[in-house]
């Protein structure tokens, strides 16, 4: 087991895995955002007026989604209000790809969505947990879909006394291919410590000591 660092330094990564159920949606969404941007190269007018109806929907998709399926669900209503709010704005749209435009707003609403939903989860999971009594909290893991197939997984819990986070991580070397483990200690202040485990059974049992240590 080598200690490879312990110093000050921010919280753990916060990256929010999405739903299996709506990888594709937010694939379709991240794609459509993407198309964006490269209007400015060829038609800056044509840009300016995607990037301000994108700017307008958003506003709407606040407040008409409220969760990642009404999101799912409402794209030919948002491609229909659209058109009626570039209509409102004396905004041209004919050389416009509404799908996209929508979609791209739509992107930046399932961003927002997804965070909350997670923060929600977290908080869900902490006060289950503090009314049962636990001392440990697992506020974040990997779809069982990915175990065993995705390069790399990462397990998240919280101390509920104290705020301390225990990650543990499995990522492959892509040199060897072999499995490297890491265990990491984030206390409240920021200070992080993470060992490297030559093995699964090192890396459970040094998961364990820290949870004793910290309780």
């Amino acid at each position: 087991m080598d200690n490879i660092a312990q110093s000050p330094a921010p919280s753990t990564d916060q990256s929010v895995a999405v739903p299996p159920e709506f990888r594709a949606l937010a694939t379709r969404l991240s794609a459509a955002e993407g198309q964006v941007f490269p209007l400015v190269m060829v038609d800056a007018d044509r840009y300016q007026r995607a990037v301000t109806l994108i700017g307008l929907m958003m506003r709407h998709l606040t407040v008409t989604a409220a969760t990642l399926s009404d999101l799912e669900d409402g794209h030919a209503a948002a491609v229909a209000h659209a058109r009626e709010i570039a209509s409102r704005q004396g905004l041209p749209i004919a050389d416009l790809d509404l799908d996209m435009v929508v979609d791209a707003a739509m992107s930046q609403r399932f961003r927002t969505l997804l965070v909350t939903t997670a923060r929600d989860r977290t908080s869900a999971r902490v006060e289950e947990a503090r009314a049962a009594g636990l001392p440990w909290v697992t506020v974040s893991e990997p779809d069982a879909s990915a175990l065993g197939v995705s390069l790399s997984q990462e397990w998240v819990e919280i101390h509920l006394a104290s705020g301390t986070q225990l990650v543990r991580s499995v990522s492959m070397q892509p040199e060897t291919g072999q499995p490297l483990f890491r265990v990491t200690i984030v206390d409240p202040a920021g200070g992080k410590e993470t060992v490297q485990c030559a093995d699964r059974a090192i890396w459970l049992a040094t998961a364990d000591e820290w949870r004793r240590n910290s309780s």
